[in-house]
């Protein structure tokens, strides 16, 4: 295999430990497998090594930033309100909170604000209705 980076076709396999870092948080991941360039540094992971390392960033954000498709799930519960009708009250389309709430895709921030805020105070949900 020949480096990604800089073409140098010397890649060496070695096992190492990976630590990831975000928020203040970090973890470290034990006896991640890979081929890396003895010119340049650069690393591929092997498959199993990828997958744990993906899964891991993943956990790592989610225990920074919460869980925003879980949050937007319970608040829209608690105001009885189906997906589509959420949609409808923000004028997004209708698919939108349910691709949220799946974590298929990131809602804009201004939207997570007004929904926690609506959280706190769930009468400015009729006020929103009227805008």
């Amino acid at each position: 295999m020949k480096c990604p980076v800089c073409g140098h076709p010397d890649m060496v396999k070695k096992v190492l430990d990976e630590t990831l870092a975000y928020g203040g948080q970090s973890l470290t991941l034990h006896a991640m497998h890979g081929e890396f360039c003895s010119h340049c540094g650069e690393g591929v992971w092997d498959d199993e090594s990828y997958r744990r390392y993906t899964e891991a960033q993943a956990g790592l954000l989610r225990s920074v930033k919460g869980d925003v498709g879980e949050d937007i799930r319970r608040i829209r519960k608690k105001l009885n309100l189906t997906q589509a009708e959420l949609a409808s009250v923000f004028g997004v389309g209708k698919m939108a909170f349910s691709r949220y709430e799946r974590g298929e895709s990131r809602p804009p921030a201004p939207l997570v604000k007004l929904l926690k805020l609506i959280d706190r105070h769930p009468d400015l949900l009729g006020e929103m209705r009227n805008v």
